[in-house]
């Protein structure tokens, strides 16, 4: 059985959201608070209300929504607001379930089984399940009629049915017309298939994210009670499982056909791909009476009680331990957020075990709501996977379409994860190591909601924000993606567009912003800094620091005019030519820069190059004079400064002090950095 299309009308916080199922492990990823769990809580609902197992299980099901009071004399009374997003209109959820041939079957030799639910249903005996509830009625004439009517239809039905087949499945919440099925015989199918199965397994399972694991001894327990808190803890108190793990492992060993061999295997697999370094001691009872499941660190050679293991730990083990063991075969699982408490090494490999060890043994079907990056980023490099992404209450989006392939692997490549672009407003991407930090302490109600993610210098960048600006085009892209970049006296040719923002600093670099000689001197007072002299002083030698780069820039720029051709390969010289093209252009180069060295004059050369200089210092030193706090290194003015002083915090805790104060006194350069900022996120 699959669950192959969802739709969701008017549940809590969603009003109008549709999911296609089509591969058998399904992510479901959004931000926080947005309606995750209730996708889960919404398949929940439609199994445990048309197609329970045992009765209670939608009452059950119900309480843990907050919808009916736990107590007898109160369970007749609906809470539908806490339910329902509209209290207007009513709930619905549309299911369609995908049923194989073996299943189909096995419905088709159970038609008088059929009967009987399709019976109890029509004459409100659903409280009476077991097969005694409709003895004395089908005593009667009427009730062999009714049944052997009731057979005969359902055999018609089923005649017509060639797997895989698809059966539809829609429940209704409505004050004014009660809990409702729209199909009994699809329903009742359903249950059949469910109830053909023992008390330890399941078809449906849902295992939630309030995970709360007993401290201590927990009372063991076998037989029929045992089978009945098993059958609850699938579904109707889906929280129980967490209560149950010394429980569950006893009876996968006592009362599950599985040997200790096949359990020890079992954990050997858990803990080989996900918690490396463990394994399963045994299982005992201690000289004062308690129950061990004993665990041994393999580096230490230590032996602990599993109680001893983190609560992820326990989590991991319990959720896969209960996958192995309770989900029957072609049965679905709905997991929320498995990776709570886990650490992100862990996470990344949780899909990659699902999908070889559960599912392609077991014919499994896994719905699975996370906010983990690293198991969003495992399942989109898997064929067998889908991410749905629930941007909001009425918009649930696959986006792993393989057009979408080529951002997110950009998106990759300049260091920010799918989920990081899905659960923020849109990215920030800045050149310097320190500027997301600087710009998150000046500007942070301007760049909050975004992720910000340092690039480490210009290398391919433009080509990334071209290959985004190209998925733009085709609609691929949905959020802003905003690329902040040093001047660097390299002006970028590329423009913006709507979704991939290109913002250039008019100056050298962000720090050009935060050397202000007003606000950097009162900081380094602050700060003790001595032999700052006067302010003027000090204003002074801040700009003659600033002056000395110029003989830099200028030689620089010199050089590359007057020196030799670079013998570096170029991406002209190599892209999508042969090995004897590339040969042709490179000889030619080695051959033209072998004649200039030869014909190189010393003393001419050295005496033009002066001269150059001279010149072309002579020229730029009026533009510098005016506003070396443009044209200047912030970064290596800031790294004169700690030569110069005595500065005894770190370079970047004073860049973060300066934008502070720059924002506390609202300087003119706070206000031009801010505009710039506001224009590229908003315009």
């Amino acid at each position: 059985m699959k669950i192959k299309k969802l739709r969701i009308e008017n549940l809590r916080g969603l009003s109008d959201v549709n999911f296609v199922f089509d591969q058998p492990t399904n992510v479901i990823v959004g931000p926080n608070a947005i309606g995750k769990t209730t996708i889960l809580e919404a398949i929940r609902l439609v199994k445990c209300l048309l197609m329970p197992r045992y009765f209670q299980e939608g009452q059950q099901v119900l309480v843990s929504l907050g919808a009916m009071s736990p107590h007898p004399q109160l369970n007749n009374y609906l809470e539908f607001s806490s339910l329902t997003r509209d209290e207007t209109i009513p709930i619905k959820i549309q299911m369609d379930l995908e049923l194989n041939g073996d299943e189909l079957n096995y419905l088709s030799i159970s038609s008088q089984q059929l009967g009987l639910e399709i019976l109890k249903g029509q004459m409100g005996r659903n409280e009476d399940q077991n097969q005694l509830a409709l003895t004395q009625f089908l005593s009667s004439e009427e009730g062999k009629k009714r049944l052997d009517e009731a057979a005969r239809q359902i055999d018609s039905n089923l005649s017509k049915f060639v797997a895989p087949f698809t059966l539809p499945i829609c429940l209704t919440i409505d004050p004014a017309g009660g809990i409702r099925g729209e199909n009994q015989l699809n329903q009742a199918m359903v249950i059949l298939l469910e109830r053909r199965h023992p008390p330890h397994k399941a078809l449906f399972s849902y295992f939630p994210a309030d995970r709360a694991f007993p401290a201590g001894e927990t009372v063991v327990q076998i037989g029929s009670n045992e089978a009945n808190s098993q059958i609850q803890a699938h579904m109707g108190q889906a929280s129980t499982k967490y209560q149950r793990l010394k429980q569950t492992i006893v009876n996968n060993l006592l009362l599950s056909g599985v040997n200790e061999n096949e359990l020890h295997k079992d954990f050997a697999s858990v803990f080989a791909k996900l918690l490396p370094g463990k394994e399963l001691a045994g299982i005992s009872v201690t000289p004062v009476g308690t129950l061990k499941v004993a665990i041994r660190e393999q580096s230490s050679n230590k032996v602990f009680d599993i109680d001893g293991m983190s609560s992820g730990e326990k989590g991991l083990i319990l959720t896969f331990m209960l996958l192995f063991q309770t989900l029957a075969s072609g049965g679905i699982a709905l997991l929320d957020e498995p990776e709570l408490h886990l650490n992100p090494a862990v996470c990344k490999n949780i899909i990659s075990f699902i999908s070889e060890e559960i599912i392609q043994k077991n014919d499994i079907q896994v719905l699975l709501c996370t906010h983990s990056g690293e198991i969003l980023g495992t399942a989109f490099d898997r064929e067998d996977c889908t991410v749905h992404h629930l941007r909001s209450h009425n918009d649930a989006t696959k986006i792993y379409e393989k057009d979408s392939h080529e951002v997110f692997c950009a998106l990759a490549r300049l260091g920010t994860s799918a989920a990081d672009s899905m659960f923020s407003q849109g990215n920030i991407f800045v050149e310097g190591d320190h500027d997301s930090l600087v710009l998150e302490d000046g500007f942070y109600e301007f760049v909050s909601g975004y992720k910000i993610t340092s690039l480490g210098g210009r290398t391919g960048i433009e080509k990334e924000i071209t290959t985004l600006q190209q998925a733009e085009k085709k609609g691929d892209l949905d959020k802003l993606n905003c690329f902040i970049f040093d001047l660097d006296r390299m002006p970028s040719s590329i423009v913006s567009t709507p979704l991939v923002k290109v913002l250039q600093w008019d100056r050298y670099c962000l720090e050009n912003y935060l050397i202000k000689p007003k606000e950097l001197f009162d900081e380094l007072t602050e700060l003790g800094v001595t032999d700052l002299d006067s302010r003027g002083i000090f204003e002074k030698r801040l700009k003659e620091m600033a002056l000395q780069q110029l003989s830099e820039v200028v030689a620089r720029e010199v050089y590359a005019k007057e020196s030799p051709e670079s013998v570096g390969v170029r991406s002209k010289d190599i892209e999508g030519k042969s090995f004897a093209e590339m040969a042709e252009i490179l000889s030619d180069r080695l051959n033209t820069l072998k004649l200039e060295i030869q014909n190189h004059d010393n003393s001419n050369w050295k005496n033009t190059f002066i001269d150059t200089c001279n010149t072309k210092h002579a020229e730029l030193l009026p533009i510098w004079e005016d506003n070396w706090f443009k044209q200047a290194s912030g970064k290596r003015l800031i790294d004169d400064l700690y030569k110069e002083y005595k500065i005894s915090i770190a370079k970047l805790t004073l860049k973060r002090r300066l934008a502070k104060r720059l924002k506390a006194d609202k300087t003119e350069d706070w206000t031009l950095v801010k505009s710039k900022i506001l224009d590229a996120l908003t315009h």
